[in-house]
């Protein structure tokens, strides 16, 4: 069976059906006890296979002072080392999961194999352990304290029932919901149906006597069926401010939690804290909730969404370590799920900021230098500037010269040439740059390309960079990405820089991260592996014509940075 594979963070990470013990990866995660001697499952089949060596070690480090893991050479099997995880169940995996790719980066091991967790006596639904565990992995790769030498994770999966249920998931994974991590939880704005859930716990807001019939509410009670309907009728009455937990009957979600659900936005973090409040008591690690108050209460949608991801951000950052994991909110609705996905996507824009200024004190912090471009001025005293370039200057020159080597003179005049600088922007492109260029060593990496864009879009690029969010606009020939042109008369055309009200035009020259590149298809959403090959990671960017490319396309915020903003008008 084919291999499937996302990518977290410019890490492949793969879904594999076979035996852990037959991987070639440098490591493979055992999950044993702090004895070392688990002969159960995956890990008897790892530590028989491994040999007589192997167990030896674990006997001599048995007992010893630990981080929750033990590394132990391979044996006999073909990995280099093995990474046992110690005491692995239901609550903590997400933290075993960060714990072996610790291991695995303290002992420069660049690829490992990990086996399905909670899978097997711990009872953990297929669909829940594998949430878990992309997780784990997204926490540690995205944290901005961790520079990894890990470019391959690769999930292996023994049982054919379980692979189906991580393979599902690996393919909508890809679908990409939009999602925000905060203080390692993860967010999730999803359109779809709330009862289809796969989740520890879905939230139903309901009434008093726990049996209301419309709306939402009734179609998680008619799913879920009679018995759920029973143990409603057994609660019997439900305070304005109470909550009742259900099992979940006949949906895949196993619990489901009653609440009478605010009317009013001043309402909603009290509601909010309750229920999240209750599914750390309950230990849960997921739960889906709808959009609040949108229906028969009648609260604005734009003022809904805002209030529930306030809410849901204030408890988790005055909680210490809540057991959830993951938050997602369900929206069924389209006009109710686009204002809901302007809002989210604004917030999520937000949080990126911060986190990206994380990782740039972070990889300060380890040593990374910035050599910021020559003609920069004044960059310790502000972080973003637009400076306008005199004509008269060479820079100035230079870039307009670029810019008619393609483009015709007779059809354009160039009005005004403005430098961007933007400190954390430019800083958060050179770690990139520096990652692709140590991948690609001798390669030509950065190419200065055009993208045509109209007045609305300029402040958010100049703050910003060049997002995905708003890829597609102009078509998506070769992949939902960004676009960028080698020749600026390209960029000149109106469907790409747009007249303003006044006539003008704009374009950007900008650096981009181009790197190994093949040729793009309508369907990406990603680059594809090179070579077809998952285990030699993926290409940077997707192109027209690899002989002589023309376009090229970028999947990743961050690997573009714009440098200059050229406004021009027609002269015919």
């Amino acid at each position: 069976m084919d291999d499937i594979v996302m990518t977290v963070c410019e890490t492949s990470v793969k879904l594999k059906k076979g035996n852990i013990t037959a991987q070639s990866t440098d490591a493979i995660v055992n999950l044993n006890y702090a004895s070392l001697d688990c002969h159960d499952g995956v890990s008897k089949a790892i530590l028989e296979g491994a040999g007589p060596a192997v167990r030896d070690e674990c006997k001599g480090l048995a007992g010893l002072p630990n981080n929750g893991f033990v590394v132990t050479t391979g044996g006999n099997l073909k990995c280099c080392k093995i990474i046992h995880v110690i005491d692995v169940q239901q609550h903590n995996i997400v933290a075993s999961v960060v714990k072996a790719l610790k291991a695995s980066d303290s002992n420069n091991l660049a690829s490992i194999s990990l086996p399905a967790m909670g899978t097997g006596t711990s009872g953990l639904k297929a669909e829940v352990s594998i949430r878990l565990m992309i997780k784990g992995i997204e926490d540690y790769l995205t944290d901005p304290s961790v520079m990894t030498v890990i470019s391959e994770i690769v999930i292996v999966v023994f049982e054919q029932n379980i692979y189906d249920k991580y393979h599902s998931f690996f393919q909508n994974f890809k679908i990409n919901n939009p999602r925000v991590s905060a203080f390692g939880k993860s967010i999730e704005l999803i359109k779809g149906d709330i009862t289809h859930q796969v989740v520890d716990c879905i939230v139903n807001l309901t009434n008093s006597l726990l049996n209301q019939s419309c709306g939402v509410s009734g179609a998680i009670l008619s799913a879920a069926g009679d018995t759920v309907k029973e143990e409603c009728k057994e609660i019997g009455f439900l305070s304005t401010n109470g909550v009742a937990v259900t099992s979940g009957g006949n949906l895949e979600s196993s619990h489901i939690m009653h609440i009478i659900g605010p009317t009013r936005v001043p309402d909603y973090e009290p509601a909010i804290d309750r229920i999240l409040q209750e599914c750390h008591k309950n230990k849960f690690t997921s739960v889906a909730l709808p959009a609040i108050g949108t229906g028969m209460a009648g609260v604005d949608v734009e003022a809904s969404i805002k209030a529930i991801l306030s809410s849901i951000l204030n408890y988790l950052s005055d909680t210490l370590i809540p057991s959830l994991e993951t938050i997602l909110i369900i929206v069924i609705q389209e006009p109710i799920y686009k204002k809901y996905l302007e809002v989210f996507q604004a917030k999520s824009k937000e949080l990126k900021t911060i986190q990206r200024e994380e990782k740039i004190v972070s990889a300060m912090n380890h040593g990374v230098k910035f050599n910021f471009p020559q003609a920069w001025t004044d960059i310790r005293t502000s972080e973003f500037q637009e400076v306008i370039l005199q004509q008269t200057s060479q820079e100035y020159k230079n870039v307009k010269d670029r810019f008619f080597r393609s483009a015709s003179v007779r059809n354009f005049e160039i009005t005004e040439i403005k430098r961007i600088q933007n400190v954390p922007l430019w800083q958060s492109f050179t770690i990139i740059k520096q990652t692709v260029d140590r991948r690609n060593i001798g390669q030509q990496n950065i190419r200065h390309l055009y993208h045509g864009t109209h007045s609305d879009a300029i402040g958010n690029i100049n703050h910003d960079g060049f997002n995905r969010i708003y890829c597609g606009k102009n078509g998506v020939m070769y992949g939902s990405g960004t676009y960028f042109a080698v020749e600026s008369q390209y960029s000149c055309q109106d469907v790409y820089s747009r007249l303003d009200a006044n006539g003008k035009k704009y374009i950007y020259q900008a650096a981009v991260i181009t790197g190994q590149y093949c040729v793009g298809k309508r369907t990406y959403k990603e680059a594809p592996h090179i070579d077809g090959d998952p285990n030699k990671g993926r290409y940077d960017s997707v192109v027209d014509d690899t002989a002589n490319p023309k376009i090229f396309v970028v999947f990743h915020d961050d690997v573009a940075y714009p440098e200059y903003l050229i406004t021009f008008k027609k002269t015919s």
